[in-house]
């Protein structure tokens, strides 16, 4: 593999937080069945969480088989 273009540092809550402000909140849900706009009226509760979540899949690198699912749904 080439070397990394540049270092990688862990995924901050704010950063979580900010994703989450730009989500369309009205979206329809994923595979998980969680639309956007619960993600944005709990994020103070569920970024605490998510945050401690996210970083060890990256220390670790092991992320759940179903984060590695998708569907697309042709309009």
């Amino acid at each position: 593999y080439p070397p990394p273009v540049c270092e990688f540092t862990p995924i901050t809550n704010q950063q979580i937080h900010r994703v989450i402000k730009q989500l369309a909140p009205h979206k329809t849900p994923g595979l998980n069945g969680v639309s956007n706009i619960v993600f944005m009226k709990s994020a103070d509760l569920l970024v605490p969480f998510m945050g401690p979540i996210f970083r060890a899949t990256f220390r670790l690198g092991i992320y759940p088989e179903s984060w590695k699912t998708l569907s697309t749904i042709v309009l």
